[in-house]
């Protein structure tokens, strides 16, 4: 027998769910991630979405009745979203957050050189990711091109299969003899994680390749070297979401970090019943270097779309009535966590650690050695989340980041839990989490769906 337990707290997955119903989400999962892979991309695509169901925006709301939804595009970095409840804001509402940034390659602000007859993009690393698995790996071009008569270009480039990739080159290991003697952590430096673009000259004596690329660049796109301070580039993996493994049971994506859950919870949004409480449906940037920026959970746009709520409801919109709002909901922090993988057991604690197709995994505290950094979830409040998801038959377990002192991780619950809400982690356990492909289970996708569903239908709040 493992030294991992095989948990089943609740059932599996697996027991739960028929081959339609897991086919439903896991396509509509599938074409989400393909489609965003930046936040730009997926607040895009979610406002679009939003606006041909007949959401309307916050700003321009004056009556709302129940079963009514409105959004706000926030600087195209995130968006929110509500359902009004039945209960209106009597009672607070429901929230459910995820975060739609994932790691990866950023192009910098005058990124194009030339070396040893190659072109390149000087590049940076966003988020905590392990730079050696960055290379050698097929990457795509997405991002805006801003231009200072205020249009922007968007750009995809190396999706399509007649269109090339980018790739960062690793050195082989013919010429690296020394790589055993380096620690993980230094097998690729991060000022090496540059993207080759070119090899073909121009009639140019000077930088032959880099000129022959800054003409294809202006004649493709109007691109100059100056466009590049104000354009938001990164190098993403190329392809499309793939069915893993010999029976197609996980599906292979990059971002599920967090993207899973912002899809899960978007589609769970729409398919339920006008809910009781009124059901707030949050999607942010920059979770994965901090929650810092205008985008992050850490700015002030939760703020101002609850006090739009409030007015749009004919409540008072002052500080007062939104602390009360705060302090009479709850929060989900809808985000992965680790799953064990077999290959490493050393790295988990027995029957700490979720197992996937063992349903949601509910992360009562993350953080780091003592507990710092982290939010952690009231008994009162987890016990509301256990009889919710109990109530719908939702298959569920708990979580960790591994280890004591050995692991750890952060989410936004930390600052939704700020605002006076009571706030848990709840999400899939994913296998290679910010690597360029992740993993999930189907039948866990279908289970965080149902979960959400299920918290938005039914989450009473204790004082």
């Amino acid at each position: 027998m493992s030294d991992i337990a095989d948990k089943n707290i609740n059932s599996r997955s697996w027991e739960k769910y028929t081959p339609s119903e897991i086919k439903e989400t896991t396509d509509f999962l599938m074409d989400m991630v393909t489609s965003c892979k930046t936040e730009r991309e997926c607040v895009r695509w979610l406002k679009s979405d939003l606006e041909a169901r007949g959401a309307i925006t916050s700003e321009n709301t004056d009556t709302l009745q129940p079963g009514d939804v409105l959004y706000m595009d926030w600087k195209g970095r995130a968006i929110l979203a509500a359902r009004i409840g039945k209960e209106g804001l009597d009672n607070g509402v429901t929230v459910i957050a995820s975060h739609i940034d994932s790691p990866r390659i950023d192009v910098k602000g005058r990124p194009l050189y030339e070396e040893g007859n190659l072109a390149f993009l000087d590049c940076h690393y966003y988020g905590g990711l392990k730079k050696y698995q960055w290379t050698n790996v097929p990457l795509a071009l997405h991002g805006e091109i801003h231009r200072a008569d205020g249009t922007t270009l968007h750009i995809s480039f190396g999706e399509d299969r007649s269109e090339p990739v980018l790739m960062i080159p690793d050195l082989e290991p013919h010429v690296d003899r020394d790589m055993d003697k380096r620690k993980a952590s230094e097998a690729v430096d991060g000022e090496d994680l540059d993207a080759l673009v070119g090899n073909s000259p121009s009639e140019e004596e000077d930088f032959p390749v880099k000129k022959a690329i800054s003409t294809l660049l202006m004649e493709k796109w109007g691109l100059e070297e100056k466009n590049f301070l104000s354009a938001d580039l990164a190098l993403v993996p190329s392809g499309p979401a793939r069915f893993a493994g010999l029976d197609g049971s996980m599906v292979a994506a990059y971002g599920l970090d967090d993207r899973v859950c912002t899809a899960m919870s978007y589609k769970a949004f729409w398919d339920m019943d006008i809910p009781e409480k009124t059901a707030v449906f949050v999607a942010v940037d920059r979770e994965e270097i901090g929650s810092e920026s205008i985008g992050g959970a850490q700015g002030a746009f939760m703020d101002l779309f609850l006090l739009e709520l409030l007015k749009a409801t004919g409540k008072t919109p002052d500080i007062l009535s939104l602390r009360r709002l705060y302090s009479n909901s709850g929060a989900i922090s809808a985000d992965v966590t680790a799953g064990m993988n077999p290959l490493y057991k050393k790295n988990y604690v027995r029957d700490q650690q979720a197992l996937m197709g063992n349903g949601v995994a509910l992360v009562k505290f993350s953080g780091r050695g003592g507990k710092y950094d982290c939010n952690e979830a009231r008994g009162e409040f987890v016990a509301s989340v256990i009889a919710s998801l109990d109530r719908k038959s939702v298959p569920w377990q708990t979580g960790s980041f591994g280890k004591v002192d050995k692991a750890g991780g952060g989410t936004i619950a930390t600052y939704l839990a700020r605002t006076g809400m009571d706030t848990i982690d709840i999400g899939p356990a994913l296998l290679s989490m910010h690597s360029p492909m992740e993993l999930v289970s189907t039948a866990d996708v279908t289970a965080l769906y149902k979960c959400y569903m299920a918290l938005w239908e039914h989450l009473p709040t204790r004082a």
